[in-house]
């Protein structure tokens, strides 16, 4: 049994992270705001120990990492202290498993250990804390995750809950997509054989679909048919800001795509998802309902 800080664990990788820990029987410290949250009480009730603090604190992120193998960690965009923010939380996230030589598996994003400048800062700033973690003595390992499956659960965007799939891509663009589910699968390979994954940097991605191709496998799962509509990106500008309109940019002219293929039969110990697969696993009721 590994002891394994997971950086939030309430959240959507983090949560993943540890919640695959703990049915494969490891110790898990879960670093959260707080203690009261509903999600790490549910996370206590399943044998998680619960460390309160957030990733500005270098004082609590020491504690919660005294005494572990390995830390699961990630840095948290959109944040009010934007890209600078972004960046010296990574940098305190390796500062602290340096100084306890602990086995750091850090989530970043696909390609972030090229340092080409764009206009997305959520990518820039990932760029800058794996160029810090080059440089200092740490036994780490990278993954670069592509655009999350679960993006398509937040509604306000999706526009899942009005009976369409909405996207600013155009409907027939592949897009390389992965699930957090997955990436906690090579996380925790990567916690379990640190001989193997320390000093190594992967990207990963689940499946590669269409916008097109999304809304079909969304119908049959849902048993109702979802359109796909393409959302003209001056509104994805007033919406969601000219960070992720950048980022959607990118994406519609983005012809390097991940060989998945190569990535899934290197590393078959990782229960990869499929978009169909992904998608059933989903309970649809509870969140259409919200």
């Amino acid at each position: 049994m590994t002891k394994v800080v997971v950086i939030g664990a309430t959240g959507n990788q983090g949560g993943a992270v540890a919640d695959l820990l703990l049915e494969r029987g490891h110790e898990v410290v879960a670093y959260v705001r707080s203690e009261e949250s509903p999600a790490a009480r549910a996370l206590r009730t399943r044998g998680a120990r619960l460390a309160a603090g957030d990733l500005s604190d270098s004082d609590a992120l020491l504690r919660a990492c005294t005494g572990a193998d390995a830390v699961f960690g990630l840095s948290v965009p959109f944040s009010e202290g934007g890209k600078d923010a972004e960046v010296a939380q990574g940098r305190l996230l390796v500062d602290t498993a340096a100084r306890l030589d602990v086995h750091l598996v850090y989530s970043s994003v696909r390609g972030a250990d090229r340092m080409v400048a764009g206009n997305i800062d959520h990518a820039d700033s990932k760029q800058l804390i794996e160029a810090y973690l080059r440089e200092r003595p740490v036994r780490a390992t990278v993954l670069g995750p592509v655009y999350f499956m679960e993006n398509v659960l937040s509604l306000g965007f999706s526009r899942l809950g009005d009976g369409k799939l909405v996207n600013p891509l155009s409907p027939g663009k592949p897009l390389d997509q992965v699930s957090v589910l997955d990436i906690a699968g090579m996380a925790v390979h990567a916690v379990e054989n640190p001989g193997e994954f320390v000093g190594e940097r992967i990207d990963i991605a689940s499946d590669r679909v269409t916008g097109q191709e999304a809304a079909r496998i969304l119908s049959d799962v849902l048993g109702r048919e979802i359109p796909y509509q393409q959302m003209p990106m001056d509104m994805v500008r007033r919406w969601a800001g000219e960070e992720v309109a950048a980022m959607f940019e990118n994406f519609e002219n983005n012809t390097d795509f991940l060989d998945i293929e190569a990535l899934h039969a290197k590393y078959p110990a990782v229960r990869w998802h499929s978009y169909a697969e992904w998608a059933k696993t989903v309970d649809w009721d509870k969140v259409l309902a919200s």
